[in-house]
């Protein structure tokens, strides 16, 4: 989920892109910020599953945590406008809950192209950049298509904004599914209780994206994002163990 976050944009090409052996300056510091002390991402996911004119089949509202324990990291909060029945929950929960937990993942930085983004767009206050995924991070999905901006306040040198969208559909799950929009909107803020250059995802962050699976429409929201510390548990603290 974290990748999906982080990937971003709305980008204008009217302007000169930035070509060089390093990030532009102030790019680079606001990268190297936020790399600073991550913690994971609480969130509310909303399912919502589509008939073929798009009309609503079923909706199923579910929070992540992983502040919690594996077995408790997802929760069933709705299905239908309803509180789940505990059939439901039993099915959904422990479906979600078995899988194992995945490590802490590379930095954003790892899969940005940051050597060559390209300023698009200057006011006084913030520049925003476009930013390309590297070739290599993409593997079998052509994130190419995805145009990402990652938008930077100039006095605190803190990335205040992620922004993606979709150029044009594309195939993953070799071939199996299809995503046709993508809309990501996450905003930074100054904990009140830390010093800058430290920043946190806003909760009022959000993230969407309308696929099709097996020839189904289905629509993921992510929202009411919260920054915890991971769950480090007797056994994840032995599995992270070399």
């Amino acid at each position: 989920m974290r990748l999906c976050i982080f990937l971003v944009v709305l980008a204008s090409c009217a302007l000169a892109p930035w070509s060089c052996a390093e990030p532009p300056p102030l790019l680079g510091k606001a990268v190297a910020h936020w790399e600073v002390g991550r913690q994971d991402l609480a969130f509310t996911q909303t399912t919502r599953g589509l008939q073929d004119d798009h009309s609503t089949k079923y909706v199923r509202v579910e929070r992540y945590d992983p502040s919690l324990p594996d077995d408790q990291r997802w929760r069933l909060v709705e299905v239908n406008g309803k509180p789940p029945t505990e059939a439901q929950r039993k099915v959904i929960e422990g479906k979600r809950n078995r899988k194992p937990r995945k490590r802490p993942g590379n930095p954003p930085s790892v899969y940005l192209d940051l050597e060559n983004a390209r300023l698009v767009r200057e006011t006084d206050r913030t520049a925003h950049f476009e930013v390309n995924i590297k070739p290599d991070a993409a593997r079998f999905i052509p994130l190419d298509k995805l145009v990402i901006v990652i938008s930077v306040d100039k006095a605190t040198e803190t990335i205040n904004g992620v922004s993606a969208l979709l150029r044009e559909p594309m195939r993953i799950a070799l071939g199996l599914a299809k995503i046709f929009d993508v809309d990501l909107d996450v905003q930074f803020e100054e904990p009140e209780d830390g010093p800058p250059p430290a920043s946190e995802v806003t909760s009022d962050s959000t993230a969407r994206v309308m696929m099709s699976k097996f020839g189904s429409p289905v629509e993921f929201t992510w929202s009411d994002f919260k920054e915890v510390p991971a769950y480090r548990g007797p056994d994840q603290a032995t599995h992270d163990k070399p």
